[in-house]
């Protein structure tokens, strides 16, 4: 007896599927270096000041 058509084998690996679960994934559990960047803290400087000045005196670049 031959085999129909529409008789093929199931992809177990469904690539979107496996999209989506990488998706969900990443959006519960953030990268190692994302959560190292929102752990540093922000490095205020007086390097806008300076830059703010140097065109309030007229200089550019």
């Amino acid at each position: 007896m031959t085999r129909h058509i529409v008789d093929r084998p199931k992809s177990r690996d469904n690539p979107s599927r496996a999209k989506a679960f990488l998706k969900i994934q990443r959006d519960v559990h953030p990268s190692d270096a994302t959560r190292r960047l929102q752990r540093e803290p922000r490095r205020h400087g007086v390097g806008r000041l300076k830059q703010f000045l140097r065109i309030e005196r007229g200089r550019t670049a």
